[in-house]
């Protein structure tokens, strides 16, 4: 649960932009493990440490296509400069000769072995990925008191607007008669002006504290008006889910998914060890971790 000042003034931040934002985050980092060109690099040059080059290209790469379309310049130079930061001090650690400390080396050696174990079982679930749609219905039909609602939920729509002026501009449209959805998507400065100023559904802990009250002490289908630090709000409740209520299948869809394919997962982890213990010679001296915790007893 994050804190009122940590959270979002709206969910459509929270579902859209933060998760955007997360995702280039995460980019950021994999462009800081991109291994270091040494040869004439292909493309254009962003960024050099010592001998080692970046690339516009190789930056590109490794944003996720869900936001490709969404970093920004300076994002790209962020990524730029973690990379940059990560190369800088990986150069310093090999010229320190690091790898030749043997509590170093055994850690680069466990890394490598655990980097191989995920390859070889990321291999083994991309032969089983594709979950049926009635696999998914089945799921949900005998776990429904798994997906019960444990906060209350609410479904607005808003329009933002940055100033006072803007905001009677708004509601004097409204008063005459204007449809809700249009005068949000000529006026409303947040991205679900484009969808009318629908926000979907969202419980307290996915935006701001004032947002919430507001839209919880408002009566269905009556139009309030709060501030918060984005500017202010034309808001209109549309609907309300309660504590306990069912979540309907397409909300947890892809939870489903994940679940059924997690299951599948397991089963075939359990079932690979199996084969390989009938291929690879193996032995556990229980006998031998018994008598250790004698030792340590005594």
């Amino acid at each position: 649960m994050v804190s009122p000042a940590e959270r979002n003034v709206l969910p459509m931040e929270t579902g859209r932009v933060i998760g955007a934002r997360a995702l280039i985050l995460v980019s950021l980092w994999a462009v800081a493990g991109i291994p270091a060109c040494r040869s004439a690099p292909d493309g254009v040059v962003v960024a050099t440490a010592g001998g080692s080059t970046l690339t516009m290209e190789e930056v590109e790469s490794r944003i996720p296509a869900q936001v490709a379309n969404r970093a920004t310049a300076r994002d790209k130079k962020r990524m730029v400069e973690g990379w940059l930061e990560k190369e800088l001090l990986y150069q310093e650690a090999l010229h320190q000769e690091l790898e030749e400390d043997p509590r170093v080396a055994a850690r680069i050696a466990s890394a490598r072995r655990e980097l191989l174990v995920a390859e070889l079982l990321e291999r083994e679930y991309l032969r089983d990925t594709d979950v049926s749609d009635d696999e998914i219905r089945a799921y949900y039909e005998t776990h429904l008191d798994e997906f019960t609602r444990d906060q209350p939920e609410i479904r607005a729509r808003h329009i933002l607007v940055g100033t006072r002026s803007e905001l009677d501009q708004a509601r004097a449209r409204l008063r005459k008669g204007e449809l809700f959805d249009q005068v949000a998507r000529d006026l409303s400065v947040d991205e679900s002006g484009a969808s009318g100023g629908d926000l979907g559904y969202f419980s307290e802990d996915m935006v701001d504290f004032g947002f919430w009250e507001a839209c919880d002490k408002a009566k269905k289908g009556r139009r309030v008006t709060t501030a918060t630090r984005l500017g202010h709000h034309i808001v209109e409740v549309l609907s309300r889910r309660e504590v306990g209520s069912t979540k309907e299948m397409l909300e947890v869809w892809d939870e489903v998914q994940q679940r059924i394919l997690t299951q599948r997962r397991q089963v075939r982890r359990r079932e690979l060890i199996e084969e390989l213990k009938k291929r690879i010679p193996w032995s556990v001296r229980a006998e031998a971790i018994e008598a250790s915790e004698g030792e340590e007893q005594e």
